[in-house]
């Protein structure tokens, strides 16, 4: 990533933070464009260069997705051909985004705060989420040449989010072992997914 995009990141996310931190000590509502610019250091039409409105800047570590290339690989049956373990790959890359594991969890407790302070914000937090969870599908069904509505496809993003929200509990805080743990927390979950549905038989 070059310098540009790094700054442009950095930005977004001084943003971001500033609105969160400001709506949980004043409320949302007392909370202005101009306060969250400034709080950022930046003008708001640079805000405006990245949000539409407060609630978006509010909600923007929800939406974070892989790099393009990392879905293509996903999709074409790359990279290492075994489903499981691409779909772990592209997840990781989706929860994470430019960060890493413990700014990531920081970012879902505030959220967590967040919506205890504004719970009118949940129908757009669970809106992402299914935005999030769309995608996914498309990406899985791309990768079998099935339908974007391919129902096995919805299915299987379906579980995969759920998958990943009890993986990321499963994580000691603190962990050393970080995104790796990660993975193996997801891999199991997959695996016990695959036992609880497994068709019952005779002993």
């Amino acid at each position: 990533m070059g310098l540009r995009e790094r700054k442009k990141l950095a930005t977004r996310r001084a943003l971001r933070e500033a609105a969160v931190r400001l709506t949980l000590e004043h409320g949302l509502e007392k909370v202005t464009v101009e306060a969250i610019s400034a709080a950022a250091d930046v003008s708001p039409r640079t805000f405006f260069n990245y949000f539409a409105t407060k609630e978006d800047a509010l909600l923007d570590d929800v939406t974070s997705v892989p790099d393009e290339a990392v879905r293509e690989a996903f999709a074409a049956g790359g990279p290492t051909g075994v489903f499981v373990e691409d779909l772990s790959a592209l997840l990781v890359a989706s929860l994470l985004g430019s960060g890493d594991l413990e700014t990531r969890r920081a970012d879902m407790a505030q959220r967590k705060l967040l919506m205890a302070r504004e719970p009118h914000l949940l129908p757009g937090l669970l809106g992402r989420f299914h935005s999030m969870e769309l995608s996914l599908a498309s990406a899985i069904a791309e990768r079998s040449g099935a339908p974007d509505d391919d129902p096995r496809s919805q299915l299987a993003a379906a579980a995969a989010m759920s998958a990943v929200r009890q993986s990321m509990k499963m994580v000691p805080d603190q962990s050393e072992a970080g995104i790796d743990e990660l993975k193996d927390r997801l891999a199991e979950s997959f695996r016990t997914l695959g036992e609880v549905f497994a068709p019952e038989t005779d002993a």
